[in-house]
């Protein structure tokens, strides 16, 4: 059975696997289910079965981990590249289409630039101390290994560290402008 460090990185290898199964398809509310065991959770969701221990899920909150502690081993940082980018394409989307409407238009803004700074730094755990870019090898799935070959620069230690500056300096601007828990 698969294990996630938290519930959000659960759904995350859920949406990544069934959209990579089925690219062209329109995302259809998924079937959900969890259960609690001895230690464990285990969350049914698009087909996957996955177990979150309950420590590993708190350990996470209590450093505000959104995606879990240590390097994820459920998934690649290519696939983490891909999660930043839809949540930060997502995000600029409708940030730029904001017009000081409801509390729930500003929060989605706020918390597609949030993933999408955590999926990117989620990404940059992969990356070796010393090296420049996040090396090859570290990619087990075909989608990571495939973005990787049709978009190497998104791997280079500069353009992570950009992106994840400006993900995070667009946040905050965003909450100064907007309101929100940094302004």
């Amino acid at each position: 059975m698969l294990t996630a460090r938290t519930l959000a990185e659960a759904h995350i290898y859920a949406s990544v696997m069934a959209a990579a199964d089925a690219p062209d398809a329109t995302a259809a509310a998924a079937e959900e289910t969890l259960a609690e065991g001895a230690d464990t959770w285990t969350l049914n969701v698009r087909g996957y079965e996955i177990e979150v221990p309950y420590a590993s899920e708190q350990a996470a909150r209590q450093v505000g981990a959104r995606f879990g502690l240590g390097v994820s081993q459920l998934v690649d940082a290519g696939q983490w590249v891909l999660v930043a980018t839809t949540y930060a394409r997502r995000a600029l989307d409708l940030d730029l289409a904001y017009d000081n409407g409801p509390e729930s238009e500003r929060r989605s803004i706020e918390l597609n630039w949030m993933f999408a700074a955590d999926a990117l730094t989620e990404a940059v755990k992969f990356l070796p101390e010393d090296a420049e870019a996040i090396p090859a090898e570290v990619l087990w799935s075909e989608l990571g290994r495939q973005t990787y070959r049709q978009q190497p620069e998104l791997f280079q230690r500069a353009k992570l560290v950009d992106d994840l500056e400006y993900y995070r300096g667009t946040l905050d601007d965003f909450r100064a402008l907007h309101g929100g828990p940094s302004a």
